[in-house]
């Protein structure tokens, strides 16, 4: 009996896997996308994500969830990842590392689902000789007991827009209204390709901007975990923005789906709880132009704007100036004290300490001599 509750309960707390690998195919051309779709035959939970793959040949992963695959086959070119609208679980890219959920946060996919498959995505940038062997896949980590939490993803995702050359600062910007229940984002994502420098989400709340999270799309693109959860409710306004730097370029770069284009991608993980998970809408794809308003400090109250730099201003010339007319102040006092032809220099020679001569003058001035 002792045996049997020690086994159900190393069971309930171990974490299963499910590998999705990628057959020997060929790759004849640059910018080939191809799919591996598996099945899954009862309810999962995904824990976490890991990705079987070289950077060096493959551009980025994505995994999906759908209610059916693009294509009948396992395996297949091109196309798309599910025969209907999917959603996005993951997404790799750079050998970044294994990504593992919070505790008591999955996501559940399987039997009376709208996830009976999952489908991996992979882009190959560059044409291979040979039929390509080495492992490309993803290893998937599961339980099969319940969480209370449930993860999805928010993805900002630019759908057209050009890129001049010879500009060293560029942006892309996206914005939506938040109209879903609330959620509370953990880790974030971001993904473009070498001309961009940086992208950074937003979040507005009661006229309030704060950042969600900033990254340089050329580091290691895995989810990066938050050091504090950012709570997204319904009118909110979700902001994103890609940066880009095209001075090296001689030719306008489009946004699109290959490695010679320009992607400009951010991915919000998010977790809420399981009851409001299925009334969720995920996607922002609205560019719209915005600014990002200064942070008020505590003296912007009293100084508004010019008035602080003027403030500023007048301290710093008080400060180079003050000294000088202190240590010149004997100038400015002979000046009042001018000395007329009235024999003073008859009755007094020349005297090397001039503050001395002063004091002498003004004394025989005043009837003292």
């Amino acid at each position: 009996m002792l045996f049997l509750l020690l086994s159900y309960l190393l069971k309930s707390v171990a974490s299963e896997n499910i590998t999705i690998i990628l057959p020997g195919v060929s790759i004849p051309q640059d910018d080939l996308y191809y799919h591996q779709s598996y099945k899954i035959d009862h309810k999962l939970f995904i824990t976490g994500f890991e990705a079987l793959a070289d950077s060096k040949i493959v551009h980025h992963l994505l995994l999906f969830g759908c209610k059916e695959p693009f294509n009948d086959h396992h395996t297949w070119m091109n196309g798309a990842a599910c025969k209907n609208s999917g959603d996005i679980l993951w997404a790799w890219a750079l050998d970044a590392p294994k990504f593992s959920m919070p505790t008591n946060v999955s996501m559940e996919v399987g039997q009376d689902r709208s996830i009976n498959y999952l489908v991996v995505e992979i882009h190959f940038k560059q044409q291979q000789v040979h039929t390509y062997l080495s492992q490309a896949g993803v290893r998937i980590f599961y339980t099969e007991h319940d969480t209370p939490y449930r993860a999805g993803v928010y993805l900002f995702m630019a759908t057209h827009g050009e890129l001049p050359p010879q500009e060293s600062k560029l942006s892309i910007d996206l914005g939506c209204n938040y109209t879903s229940p609330e959620i509370n984002v953990f880790a974030y994502r971001t993904h473009a390709h070498s001309l961009s420098r940086k992208i950074s989400g937003y979040v507005v709340h009661n006229k309030s901007w704060s950042l969600i999270g900033s990254r340089d799309p050329r580091l290691p693109e895995t989810f990066i975990r938050m050091e504090l959860v950012k709570v997204i409710g319904p009118g909110d306004q979700l902001y994103a923005r890609c940066e880009y730097d095209t001075s090296n370029k001689t030719t306008t770069t489009k946004i699109g789906s290959s490695h010679y284009d320009e992607m400009c991608n951010l991915y919000l993980m998010y977790y809420t709880p399981r009851i409001y998970s299925s009334n969720i809408t995920g996607v922002c794809t609205n560019q719209v132009k915005f600014s990002v308003p200064q942070k008020r400090r505590w003296y912007d109250e009293f100084f508004p704007g010019y008035r602080l730099y003027l403030m500023f201003g007048v301290i710093v010339a008080v400060l180079i100036v003050a000294p000088v007319l202190y240590s010149n102040r004997h100038c400015f006092c002979r000046n009042r004290y001018k000395r007329p032809q009235d024999g003073f220099e008859k009755l007094f020679g020349p005297d090397e300490d001039e503050d001395e001569d002063d004091v002498l003058y003004r004394s025989y001035r005043n009837g003292g001599y």
